[in-house]
Parts: structure tokens; C-alpha cells; sequence
């Protein structure tokens, strides 16, 4: 997983109606970038060598919420990052700047021609690169060929790149990856990925009756996060402080469901640091799911779950590489 920060990319947020942003042109990257994966990598890379030749900035612009937030309420919590996560991806990939434009019913009305006439110049973007399946506009209405075709007389070019597919000749999509993590197939993920999958989030303060026997663990709130299989996870956990970047704490091991023994409500990712109290109450974590153990059941009591997590605990330290603990 790549844990690199960089923290000379600038992050902003533009809405339809909002002044033009003054912060010179750019050459971009337009997605949605849920998970930031090895497709998204190939588009960004794409407007970045562009960017760095034409002398110009090179950004990403992306949506906030993701239009499948906007569209569907009621849909089952998808996304692959959250917007810290995301902004953190996209800084390492090496864009310069990261534009979030909010999707909202200004922008849902925002017809094709509107898009690449008033949008596109108000953030700045001279040169657009983007998957070949790109479509934007009220009702997708417009693709590549139209801001080519509109934009000429504007300055603004856009360019399509070939969808990147893996091994098996499967295009590598967001779909996929939350399909392989539902799955439990963590490994699948982070190959389509090109990083380890996590949970990110501020640790909460829970119950402790993980404290009482044996296993503190650090609790994380899924929210908007994808729900992935439920059940135990061998684990790496990073400090995620957004400031300072990732900073690895060590191994352990996580369970990601609605806790059934206790029966308690709600997603959680409860993680146990191997070897380590620290005090992490409040503080952002990244749980970077490195194999799937079992899945969720439900014991016959704490004694039987008890035992089971101490089972659990051996076999991802079996799994994962001994690290100097740094905490």
C-alpha cells in the first residue's frame, strides 16, 4: 500500500454558481475515483505527463458526493474510500491539485454543452483526460467527442484513455473491487487496487468489554464505507493523521460486522494492535485488511468468543510479516 503524502497537492472544492477559481490552468484527470485503483492510476498518469510537458499544473477532478450518493439514498453503503482517503490517493499518485465539484441538483441540471463551456473554464481545465466510458451532462449526454468538438473554440481539449483491463482481460473497475471485498477476497482487491484496502476513520469510544478480556480493541464505524464480507481480517494499522500521513503502529487482527454475541447495533471494524496499548481514542486509523480469517458467527457466550480471538489472533500472526513494532 502505498503510504506517501504529499503534502504540496492543493485540495478544493467548486460548486456550480461559485466564483471561477483563480489558481491558474491545469490539465485533468475526471472520475469519480472511488478507491483511487490501477485504472483510475492509468487515466491520472495519462494528464500528468500531459501537465508536465504543456508546463501547467496537473489535477484531478472528481465528484463530492459521488453521484450514486446523490441518486440513490437509500442504496447500501458502497463507497472505497472516504474523501480524506481519497484526497490522500490522489495526492500520492502525483497530482498537483485536487478539484472536488459538488454534485448537486445545479450540476444534475447542468446540461453537455453547459459542462464544457462554463464548468470546464471556471476550474480552470485547458486539457481533460478520462476513461474511454466517460459520459457527463444531464443525462450523460456528452462524452469525449463532445467537449472536443465544443471545446475547440475555447482552448479546451479531451482526450480518452483505453480502459485498463487485468490478466483475464476483465476491465479493472470500482464494481469489481467491492464485489472481491464482499466476496472476502482481499487479496483480488488490493491487486486491482495496487494498495491494500482500509478502513479509515476516527476511533470511537466503545463498550471496553474487549478490555476486560484480553483484547482492546480500536473501534471504527464503517459509515459510508463499503461493508465488506463480514467477519475476522488479519490486519496492518496505520495512524492516519491527515497532517502527517501514514505512520504504521503494527500488525493485528479485525473483525468487521455487527458484533452478534453482544448484540449490538451497527457496522463496525473492532482491531486489536498485537502487542500494544496505545491510547488511540480520537485519533484517525487506517485498517489495511491483509487477509480474510473466518466469518462472522455468533458464540454461545464471551467465554467461547474469548477463546475464539485468541485462535484468531495466532493465526494472523502466522500470516503477517514480523515488523519492528513503532509505537
Amino acid at each position: 500500500m502505498s503510504h506517501s503524502q504529499d503534502n504540496k497537492c492543493q485540495t478544493v472544492s467548486w460548486a456550480v454558481g461559485d466564483a471561477p477559481l483563480e489558481l491558474g490552468p491545469c490539465i485533468a484527470a475526471i472520475g469519480n475515483f472511488d478507491g483511487v485503483h490501477r485504472g483510475h492510476g492509468k487515466v491520472i498518469e495519462a494528464a500528468i505527463d500531459a501537465a508536465r510537458k504543456a508546463g501547467v499544473a496537473a489535477a484531478a477532478v472528481t465528484f463530492d458526493p459521488h453521484p450514486r450518493e446523490f441518486f440513490r439514498h437509500d442504496d447500501v453503503p458502497f463507497c472505497l474510500a472516504d474523501r480524506i482517503e481519497k484526497d490522500r490517493l490522489l495526492a500520492a499518485a502525483g497530482v498537483d491539485r485536487v478539484i472536488h465539484v459538488t454534485f448537486d441538483d445545479n450540476l444534475r441540471c447542468t446540461d453537455a454543452a453547459a459542462f464544457v463551456t462554463d464548468i470546464l473554464p471556471a476550474i480552470g481545465v485547458t486539457g481533460l483526460f478520462a476513461g474511454s466510458d466517460f459520459a457527463f451532462g444531464r443525462g450523460r449526454g456528452g462524452d469525449i467527442d463532445t467537449i472536443n468538438a465544443m471545446g475547440a473554440d475555447i482552448g479546451i481539449t479531451a482526450t480518452a484513455v483505453p480502459l485498463l483491463s487485468d490478466e483475464n482481460s476483465a476491465v479493472i473497475s470500482s464494481s469489481r473491487i467491492r464485489a472481491a471485498l464482499q466476496a472476502g477476497e482481499v487479496g483480488q482487491a488490493a491487486t486491482m487496487l495496487g494498495h491494500d484496502w482500509a478502513v479509515t476513520g476516527i476511533v470511537q469510544l466503545g463498550d471496553q468489554r474487549g478490555r476486560t478480556i484480553g483484547f482492546p480493541t480500536a473501534n471504527i464505524p464503517l459509515g459510508a464505507l463499503l461493508h465488506p464480507a463480514f467477519g475476522v481480517y488479519a490486519v496492518q494499522i496505520f495512524d492516519a493523521d491527515p497532517q502527517a500521513g501514514f505512520a504504521l503502529l503494527g500488525n493485528g487482527v479485525a473483525n468487521i460486522g455487527i458484533r452478534p454475541t453482544v448484540e449490538d447495533r451497527g457496522v463496525l471494524c473492532e482491531a486489536h494492535l498485537f502487542d500494544q496499548q496505545p491510547d488511540l481514542y480520537g485519533r484517525r486509523l487506517a485498517i489495511c485488511l491483509k487477509s480474510f480469517l473466518r466469518a462472522e458467527r455468533k458464540f454461545t457466550g464471551i467465554d467461547e468468543l474469548t477463546s475464539q480471538i485468541a485462535k484468531d489472533a495466532r493465526a494472523a500472526r502466522e500470516i503477517l510479516p514480523p515488523i519492528r513494532q513503532t509505537a
